[in-house]
């Protein structure tokens, strides 16, 4: 029988990763017996000293002799909870609308760098691409998982700040990662709907693993990104006189023709693009609608591309939103998060 001391009060705290429970006694090395989604907001009766994560030794205990980290976990509120039913019915499919709370996974290793505190909380989110290799080689088989992991490291390395989105629909967050907390993702910008400059402060940065946008090539049907083509020495493509790039190498990555469109209008920078995929596409919308059902302070009106926000600097993500079947402007994407609330 677990010896452990519960303390403090009894309230309320919100899942701000998914939360494996423990059995027995508040360290990682106990059973698990179950798993608390991120987002969700659950009842505590009290808090215990543990095992030390991350510089954090405090867990909730749940009654039945279960505990989840603290780490994990905000908003917590002593009491009842004011946002719970007594026994209330589980909400209608028209009541949720259609979203699925993300599964945010952290880094393990990773940590990028904090500027401060946002002044107003989390306002709203950027859109990117990190403009970066998806496969492992050519055209082969993709490796987006590894190479998203490799774009967390180098915002590390460089002193940047933002979470990531596979191909494969995973979504990463630095270690230490706190939504009231912010640093540079979006250089020099200028919001278009509040007319404030410097974005990152306000805004959050989601990466998606994406090559950019593409230069098709002298080869027939071949597609290249910037870091396989020839380039002069201020690091420009080389192009020929129907606008084609050189491909560099065979055996760094490149894409046919029927893996991407050409997309303009809106935000979009006329060119071609690979599209992001549907799982991208759909972990993209549960976050934003979790973050606008979570802060108040979050508008989806202030989801914004990289490029509305820096349109003579940037193109992204362009005609990469926002899946292989529907190409998709920033204002065309926020119009379909709000018909989902």
């Amino acid at each position: 029988m677990s010896m452990v001391t519960i303390t403090g009060s009894a309230g309320a705290v919100t899942a701000r990763l998914k939360l494996n429970v423990r059995r027995d006694a508040p360290s990682s090395a106990s059973p698990r017996t179950r798993q608390i989604e991120a987002g969700q907001r659950f009842g505590v009766i009290g808090q215990a000293n543990g095992q030390n994560v991350q510089g954090v030794a405090l867990w909730y205990a749940l009654g039945g002799n279960e505990f989840v980290w603290a780490g994990a976990c905000d908003n917590f509120v002593a009491g009842p909870d004011p946002d719970a039913d007594a026994d209330g019915d589980r909400p209608s499919r028209a009541e949720l609308g259609d979203y699925s709370p993300p599964n945010f996974e952290t880094a393990t290793g990773i940590r990028h760098k904090v500027q401060g505190k946002r002044p107003n909380g989390l306002e709203g989110m950027i859109v990117h691409f990190d403009a970066y290799r998806i496969r492992a080689a050519g055209n082969g088989a993709e490796n987006s998982d590894s190479r998203s992991l490799d774009t967390l490291r180098g915002g590390q390395d460089n002193g940047f700040h933002y979470g990531i989105i596979s191909r494969t629909g995973r979504v990463w967050l630095p270690e230490g990662f706190d939504w009231g907390d912010w640093g540079y993702h979006a250089g020099p910008s200028l919001c278009p709907v509040t007319q404030r400059t410097g974005v990152s402060q306000f805004y959050v940065g989601f990466e998606m693993n994406n090559p950019g946008k593409l230069f098709a090539t002298a080869d027939p049907g071949v597609f290249c990104p910037w870091f396989n083509v020839v380039v002069d020495k201020d690091k420009n493509p080389v192009l020929d006189s129907k606008g084609r790039a050189t491909r560099r190498s065979a055996t760094d990555e490149w894409y046919t023709s029927d893996q991407v469109r050409r997309a303009s209008g809106g935000n979009i920078h006329d060119g071609w693009y690979l599209p992001y995929s549907h799982a991208q596409r759909e972990t993209l919308t549960n976050i934003a609608l979790y973050l606008a059902k979570r802060f108040s302070s979050f508008s989806l009106d202030r989801v914004l591309g990289h490029d509305e926000v820096a349109p003579t600097r940037k193109n992204d993500p362009g005609g990469a939103l926002a899946d292989p079947d529907q190409v998709m402007t920033m204002a065309e994407f926020r119009a379909d998060l709000k018909s989902r609330l």
